[in-house]
């Protein structure tokens, strides 16, 4: 039982691991275009404000939650009594439903080019598990 709790604990932390590589791996697809460029593929920014070297910010919300629903595990085994008669024992966990909601913000930098138009030229790397 032991095993099988640390093998889904690490299922779990190779796959964060990995999407917060596919993030930043995406996020660094868009360093040298445009705002525009991304607002097409992810739409609007939910955050924009000026920094204060010059560049400016973009920032997206990602709200992502998710729901367990609960397990219940029954477990049987046989003891001995003092008497010398052995008794089966019953007990049953109930693990109740859980939710979690997570926010993740992705937030890219960009100085003007050419024309007045912003170019990214950065990003910071997302928050772990995002």
């Amino acid at each position: 039982m032991l095993n099988m709790k640390l093998l889904n604990v690490g299922v779990v932390l190779a796959l964060t691991l990995g999407l917060a590589g596919c993030a930043t791996d995406i996020m660094r697809g868009y360093v040298g275009r445009t705002p525009q460029d991304l607002m097409a593929r992810y739409g609007p920014p939910n955050n924009v404000f000026d920094m204060p070297d010059g560049r400016r910010a973009y920032q997206w919300l990602q709200i992502s939650e998710s729901t367990s629903a609960g397990s219940e595990e029954t477990r049987t085994r046989w003891v001995e009594r003092r008497d010398g008669r052995r008794e089966r024992v019953t007990a049953t966990q109930i693990n109740p439903p859980t939710s979690e909601r997570k926010k993740c913000y992705y937030t890219m930098y960009a100085h003007r080019g050419p024309g007045g138009t912003w170019i990214f030229d950065g990003f910071e790397q997302p928050e772990f598990g995002c």
